[in-house]
């Protein structure tokens, strides 16, 4: 494995994709450059950007996209397979294009947040046109009180045990759901999706308007960390399990990794406002095959409390830079998303390499 594909920070990733754009040039690839400006800063004042890479010609029917870091705090790992990939490429079929889309919430990456500067999980942003930004899960209102604190949390106040008998008394399956749908009428709360279509999510549909006319069938792995058993990945669709293309995806290349994003199916859950289902929407003309990669790092209800006391300290603790990215709340939510473990990360780019390959496969017989 090429140990510089894992960054330390948004700068140092931001550095390494654009030396594999030059190394791309260098292997006499048709390489196209896009950087979106979205108009925020990181801690030490540099500018921040979604950095995109086009390779192949303009008028290719056929294209394999990938994104990475859409939740901040989990680029890091996004960042490091999509870098390998990009080591290890050569040639293209033909008519064929690749996309990188490199760290979609640079913010949440530079401040170690999973969502962006206005609390805005943008993977519940993506609401269909006319959707109103509005209302949330019937349950969610009674999480509430348990996981958005206002107050700092404590290192050790027994949430997990909290979490776990709320699951236990209401349902493990709806309080899944309830705490990861999206909603949209608490501001400072987890998975809060906006109150409009952020900066970031727009400049990225505009690329994608400027950039799709051609397109007529398309790949596109969503890279995520943070669900599922460590190491692991689950290979997430919004179809239901008894659907002729879920059937059909479950056969090679990809196989039982395959899983709905029916929460009584398995890991995962419905969302609303997410990235793919809104793109999707927007581009009918196109024959999507749309799979979000999720790695698991640690237990879930752990995750949630990285999340909780990170979101607590971020609203109603100290604010000073100096200390805003040394909080142990910080240190916490780096280690729910992307765990400094040599096997795990050496899983992780195995993982990636091997969906990458499989999604080239699929899409030249599609």
């Amino acid at each position: 494995m090429n140990l510089d594909v894992w960054s330390n920070n948004y700068q140092a990733a931001k550095l390494n994709f654009n030396k594999r754009i030059d190394l791309l040039n260098q292997k006499g690839l048709n390489v196209n450059h896009s950087i979106l400006d979205i108009k925020e800063k990181d801690s030490e004042g540099n500018n921040l950007y979604i950095d995109i890479v086009w390779i192949g010609n303009t008028d290719c029917d056929k294209l394999y996209m990938s994104t990475s870091g859409i939740h901040g705090v989990e680029g890091f790992a996004g960042s490091a397979i999509q870098l390998s990939i990009l080591d290890n490429l050569n040639n293209l079929p033909d008519k064929t294009a690749l996309a990188f889309i490199h760290i979609l919430n640079p913010w949440g990456m530079s401040w170690l947040r999973r969502e962006n500067e206005l609390n805005v999980d943008l993977n519940r942003n993506f609401l269909k046109q006319g959707e109103e930004y509005s209302g949330s899960h019937p349950h969610y209102s009674k999480l509430d009180p348990l996981i958005n604190i206002k107050y700092p949390a404590k290192q050790n106040d027994f949430f997990s045990i909290k979490m776990l008998l709320h699951g236990l008394l209401n349902g493990k399956t709806k309080t899944k759901q309830a705490y990861a749908e999206g909603q949209y009428e608490f501001p400072k709360g987890l998975h809060f999706g906006g109150h409009k279509l952020e900066k970031g999510p727009q400049c990225f549909i505009n690329w994608l308007k400027d950039n799709l006319k051609e397109i007529k069938t398309c790949v596109w792995t969503d890279l995520h960390t943070g669900l599922g058993e460590s190491g692991e990945d689950s290979l997430l669709v919004d179809l239901a399990p008894d659907h002729n293309k879920f059937i059909d995806l479950q056969k090679q290349p990809f196989g039982n990794r395959i899983m709905s994003l029916d929460p009584k199916a398995g890991v995962a859950y419905k969302i609303r406002g997410g990235m793919q289902k809104g793109i999707e929407l927007l581009f009918p003309h196109i024959n999507w095959t749309s799979i979000t990669q999720e790695f698991g790092t640690i237990k879930g209800v752990d995750v949630i409390k990285a999340l909780r006391a990170e979101n607590s300290w971020t609203h109603y603790g100290s604010l000073e830079n100096n200390d805003f990215l040394t909080h142990w709340s910080k240190k916490n939510l780096l280690d729910a998303f992307r765990p400094q473990d040599s096997k795990w990360e050496q899983k992780i780019v195995n993982r990636g390499m091997t969906l990458f390959e499989q999604s080239m496969q699929y899409l030249s017989k599609n």
